[in-house]
């Protein structure tokens, strides 16, 4: 809660922070989760990352409106859609380690991130590429990144996205990609897959949950763990709590 001054003190209940959500979070910021059940179990060995799944904050409470709940939109094996971000950690499978990261910088402003939500929603309902998440996984375990990478760089490849389908990630690479094209911002500053430079679009839309947990274009905001709410500058710091080592 605020100290005397105003200033947050954290770590912090998962209630206060919600209660205030407004001021600790924008829309626009990314949530990386991971959980105990087999599903995030097998997406991190397969794509070798820490997280298993991404969300973008789509709306932020609006008291004056007469709803106190944050939104996120994501990308779900039952599709594309909207969920009460407190379900991630209060539900009756509460996923309880969350990271939350922000992209910052000049013309990263809020009309940008309600373009890049707009951009998201009109996907609602596309269905998951659960065929790019098995090239994910088949690249990380048995070494086939580069055979793979040679592949998704031929353009009949693309024929394949009628109609558009996403993984998690992908998904709000995409929508911050558009964005970035439409205001007219060097679209170099939301490719957020490190040692990528120009993207194909099946690179674009095959980004994991690692490669925006280790992008340099994203600044570490918390944690979430087991009902509380830390501050996390990097990404080895979010490591560090979710594992308790503090």
């Amino acid at each position: 809660m605020p100290n005397a001054g105003g200033d947050p003190n954290f770590p912090m209940t998962v209630k206060a922070f919600f209660a205030d959500a407004d001021r600790y979070l924008n829309r626009g910021d990314i949530l990386l989760s991971r959980s105990p059940l087999l599903a995030s179990r097998l997406i991190r060995l397969f794509s070798n990352g820490f997280f298993s799944h991404a969300a973008l904050v789509f709306l932020l409470p609006q008291k004056h409106e007469h709803f106190t709940n944050t939104f996120v939109i994501e990308s779900l094996f039952k599709g594309v859609g909207i969920a009460n971000l407190e379900t991630y950690v209060n539900g009756r499978s509460p996923i309880e380690e969350v990271g939350i990261l922000r992209m910052e910088g000049a013309g990263f402003t809020q009309d940008y991130f309600k373009r890049a939500n707009g951009i998201l929603l009109n996907e609602v309902n596309k269905p998951y590429d659960f065929n790019r998440l098995w090239r994910i996984a088949f690249s990380t375990l048995f070494g086939l990144q580069q055979a793979v990478m040679r592949l998704q760089r031929k353009p009949n490849v693309y024929r394949r996205w009628m109609p558009r389908q996403f993984i998690c990630s992908g998904f709000i690479q995409f929508g911050f990609y558009e964005a970035a094209q439409n205001d007219g911002i060097d679209t170099a500053r939301v490719v957020l897959r490190r040692g990528v430079v120009g993207p194909s679009p099946d690179e674009m839309m095959g980004t994991t949950p690692e490669d925006l947990a280790m992008s340099d274009k994203l600044t570490w905001k918390y944690v979430i763990r087991r009902g509380w709410v830390y501050e996390a500058a990097s990404y080895e710091e979010a490591k560090r709590v979710i594992s308790g080592a503090r």
